[in-house]
């Protein structure tokens, strides 16, 4: 007995492959896309990523002038940067 996601998953499958099969959709593009998209979301999760790690450093080191902040800030910021590398 197959629960109702799977029954979706597999109407989904069936409607995709005879979108394939009609001769409309290149198979060969729609691949190529797909491959492109998952590269574009990779690199661009990556500079995300990358973009959030410079802003929180970048608030830590600007806390350190506060009188009880700035150790705990100094230890986050060095434990980050040693993670990091």
């Amino acid at each position: 007995m197959r629960t109702k996601k799977e029954t979706e998953l597999l109407d989904l499958g069936i409607k995709v492959q005879a979108l394939f099969d009609s001769g409309y959709v290149n198979r060969k593009q729609a691949l190529w896309l797909a491959f492109l998209k998952g590269i574009l979301s990779g690199f661009g999760a990556v500079i995300g990523g990358t973009i959030v790690v410079a802003l929180v450093l970048w608030f830590l080191s600007s806390l350190q002038e506060l009188p009880f902040i700035g150790p705990i800030s100094n230890s986050l910021q060095t434990s980050i940067q040693q993670k990091h590398r």
